[in-house]
């Protein structure tokens, strides 16, 4: 703040402590950094406002601008982000494979769709995949939220994963399946998550490996990092013109940031650690997420968000939050192409759907 600094180009770095719209509809952000904090201005008339009306707390950006006359607020110009790089070019497999993309199957629940889920069945062990990914909320839990009991169809928590258990044992043994947990699921609610515990395991065939969340995963060379997706909660709160129809929207929010979830002290309980086990890195070629029981595909930078849907029809917290679900999909990926397919299990014989 020294007053050789005024009226020049003045670039900050630092993590957003507050930020809100003034009475013009501008944007205002509190920066700090370990010498201590600045307000920062972004100008609604700027073409770039878009990017600094989603600015959220505790992200970190860095801001290009000039000091006021009293050296006490920036005016910006330009706002940067980790993000990734333009140059960023995903790997693809040399080899034949094909990775299946699902998540929030909730077994025990009254909404599970078991018919659907048979139909899912049946066409794996008809198909040529290689790789089933399941993005969390395994199980429907038990205590969740209130009177959830009177939703349940199995109200024993160590009965719901035997009986996934099983239903996944009847899968080709061929077919590596990945399985880590969501908010739903038997471990802390904090993330990062542990893994699933032996102890619920006993019925599992030996092709299932159980993973954190978030995980990274490697299959043949192609880097996949599973998320259940918790933090839409809040980006989806904080973001304008976000909606959970289209959370599959958020996932290049997070890759701007480089992290799954940014935000600190909201409705996504993030345990303290010496590391920070939620940020980006490094970049993967896919993005796996679930939580918001909407599926979805986006793609940025070369890097592609897929949001996996559920194996659950409307439950009755979604009726009341007019949120329709999109149940019985599942997402299949060539690992050579990196090319998507959509199929929708929901009805009959399962067809590819136009993307």
């Amino acid at each position: 703040r020294n007053s050789r600094y005024r009226q020049e180009e003045f670039s900050v770095c630092g993590m957003v402590v507050d930020v809100r719209s003034t009475g013009n509809g501008h944007r205002m952000a509190e920066l700090e950094d370990p010498t201590g904090s600045v307000n920062v201005l972004f100008n609604k008339d700027r073409p770039d406002f878009a990017e600094a009306e989603r600015i959220v707390p505790d992200e970190v950006i860095g801001v290009r601008g000039s000091l006021s006359n009293e050296g006490n607020l920036i005016f910006a110009d330009q706002i940067f982000r980790p993000d990734i790089p333009f140059s960023h070019v995903s790997y693809t497999s040399e080899r034949k494979g094909a990775a299946v993309l699902i998540s929030d199957i909730h077994v025990g629940s009254d909404t599970f769709l078991e018919d659907a889920w048979n139909r899912f069945a049946d066409w794996l062990c008809e198909s040529e995949v290689s790789y089933l990914l399941v993005a969390g909320d395994l199980v429907d839990g038990i205590g969740i939220y209130p009177d959830q009991d009177k939703e349940l169809v199995i109200t024993n928590i160590y009965e719901q994963y035997d009986m996934l258990g099983k239903m996944l044992a009847k899968l080709p043994s061929h077919i590596r399946i990945i399985l880590s947990p969501g908010n739903h699921d038997v471990v802390r609610g904090a993330e990062p998550q542990p893994a699933i515990p032996e102890k619920f395991r006993g019925s599992f065939p030996d092709s299932c490996i159980f993973v954190e969340n978030p995980a990274l995963i490697n299959l043949q060379g192609v880097r996949f990092l599973m998320y259940h997706g918790r933090s839409f909660d809040d980006l989806i709160s904080l973001m304008p013109g976000a909606s959970y129809e289209k959370a599959c929207d958020i996932i290049p929010e997070m890759l701007k940031r480089r992290h799954l979830a940014p935000c600190y002290g909201r409705r996504t309980p993030i345990a303290a650690d010496i590391i920070d086990r939620l940020i980006i890195d490094p970049i993967p070629e896919v993005v796996h997420t679930g939580h918001v029981h909407i599926y979805g595909i986006s793609r940025y930078r070369n890097v592609l968000g897929i949001n996996s849907g559920t194996w659950q029809s409307q439950t009755a917290f979604q009726k009341q939050m007019n949120i329709q679900p999109t149940p019985a999909i599942a997402i299949a990926l060539d690992l050579k192409s990196l090319q998507p397919m959509v199929y929708d299990f929901m009805n009959g014989s399962p067809a590819p759907l136009v993307l």
